[in-house]
């Protein structure tokens, strides 16, 4: 999927107003994260919660906010609110997730959206697995009691998960590699990232799970979709050129003639969080590529007893820390 060939099944202009809604936006500083949090406060969102770790970023973006998108300084102040916390840490997850029940009284939309480095987490679990899946699993849960409340009383709410064309590079999870310090595969490159596809893979297990699991409970309005956001030349591909050198380099250049936008990429995350759309054709547990197109995944991406196994071994990690009945409390 490039710039040549994106379908264009959705434009922002065609956004509704998102005015007295709240979101949520794990990675909302910096790379696509930043432009689809831009797109939010364009139309009128009322408030952003952004959630990682580099204050830095945040502050960086916040003039990006005001100079790219004619939005004051004192507005974006006023409808954005960073909150620290490493991701990948199922108790600082904890803990941000009960900081924000406590300040809001309604959530309209969830975005999970991070991308880490290559280490174990503070629990064991290696870290791209901890942070694109155990910390949003476990984020997304904690919330999700405010998510059902939002959307009983206003009519419906959205959960957005980004994934990534690479998870078809992944054909099988095995539980037992996934608290290992040592490489699944030889070369660091290919090992890295198969995690990393291996990790976007749970995503969609993730995304089509919970998606069941609230319809099995009878929760017909919140719209729960994945999303491959496209090839976006932003500072998180850089990652490339650490793992290939020059080669990776020449990688993330090409994208810039032949990727895909960050205003393409927050568009098919605007379109799952606000378009009219989702709810009149009860777009559920899907998966869209750029612009706003639903698209196949792999045959083991839509294996619900993989999903079912999934969403276990990850509640019985985050329980590991936080004790039985964790999301509960």
């Amino acid at each position: 999927m490039t710039g040549f060939i994106n379908f264009k099944n959705f434009s922002l202009s065609e956004t509704p107003p998102l005015d007295g809604k709240v979101a949520v936006i794990t990675g909302g500083q910096a790379g696509i994260g930043k432009e689809m949090t831009a797109q939010l406060l364009l139309h009128d969102i009322s408030k952003v919660y952004i959630i990682a770790r580099n204050e830095s970023k945040y502050l960086e973006a916040k003039n990006y906010w005001h100079e790219s998108s004619g939005l004051s300084i004192e507005d974006v102040e006023r409808r954005t609110e960073f909150l620290v916390c490493d991701l990948g840490d199922i108790k600082a997850v904890e803990l941000v997730g009960r900081e924000l029940l406590s300040k809001l009284h309604r959530l309209d939309i969830l975005i999970d959206n991070a991308v880490p480095e290559y280490t174990l987490s503070a629990q064991g679990i290696e870290s791209i697995f901890a942070v694109n899946h155990v910390g949003h699993f476990t984020l997304t849960n904690i919330l999700l009691p405010l998510i059902e409340s939002t959307a009983a009383a206003y009519g419906n709410a959205r959960i957005v998960i980004l994934s990534s064309s690479l998870h078809m590079g992944c054909h099988e999870i095995d539980f037992a590699t996934l608290t290992s310090p040592t490489r699944i595969k030889k070369f660091p490159a290919i090992d890295s990232s198969y995690r990393y596809a291996r990790s976007k893979l749970a995503n969609i297990l993730f995304a089509r799970e919970l998606a069941h699991r609230l319809e099995e409970r009878g929760v017909r309005n919140i719209y729960t979709n994945s999303f491959f956001p496209g090839n976006i030349p932003t500072e998180a591909m850089d990652t490339w050129k650490e793992l290939f050198g020059v080669a990776g380099s020449l990688v993330k250049g090409a994208f810039r003639f032949i990727g895909q936008s960050s205003t393409d990429a927050a568009a098919t995350a605007i379109f799952l969080a606000a378009s009219p759309e989702v709810e009149r054709r009860q777009l559920k547990a899907k998966y869209f590529i750029p612009i706003a197109t639903e698209d196949n995944t792999s045959k083991i991406a839509e294996d619900m007893d993989l999903a079912r196994k999934l969403w276990d071994w990850t509640d019985a990690k985050v329980a590991e820390t936080l004790g039985k009945g964790w999301e509960k409390r």
